[in-house]
């Protein structure tokens, strides 16, 4: 069996799931959990924007040149 010559472009393809989801969590968590999420995200953002030098490029904007 041949190897690409080709690194993996770290995507990775999963399959979704066939069966129906249940939740550990009530749906009041849930809607916490996601506003939690949301906040880290915005943070991480933020805080990615602050630390950028300036004029500088981060490393995701010289990707999609």
């Amino acid at each position: 069996m041949k190897r690409s010559a080709t690194p993996p472009n770290g995507q990775l393809n999963l399959g979704l799931l066939e069966t129906p989801v249940i939740t550990a969590v009530s749906s009041e968590e849930q809607k916490e959990l996601t506003t939690a999420l949301v906040e880290l995200l915005l943070h991480a953002a933020h805080r990615d924007l602050e630390t950028r030098p300036e004029g500088g490029e981060s490393e995701s904007s010289k990707a999609h040149a």
